[in-house]
């Protein structure tokens, strides 16, 4: 959610879309939508930006990471 309130216009939205190799149509519709910014992250921004792209940036998967925790009690 925060990505996406970051990107504040539509166009810079769809721009960034596009550079994640999403097709033309589905990041227009992403880039246009009215629905809230919780609403957007938690339904379609999950499919264009998947738990992949976050650990790529460095960011940790939290459900792995409860498993590791989980696993060694």
């Amino acid at each position: 959610m925060c990505l996406w309130k970051q990107w504040k216009k539509k166009s810079t939205k769809y721009r960034n879309l596009i550079k994640l190799w999403l097709p033309d149509w589905a990041a227009l519709s992403l880039a246009y939508t009215r629905k809230a910014y919780w609403h957007i992250s938690g339904d379609s921004l999950n499919n264009a930006l998947p738990n992949a792209y976050w650990v790529n940036l460095g960011f940790m998967n939290l459900a792995n990471r409860y498993f590791e925790i989980r696993s060694t009690l």
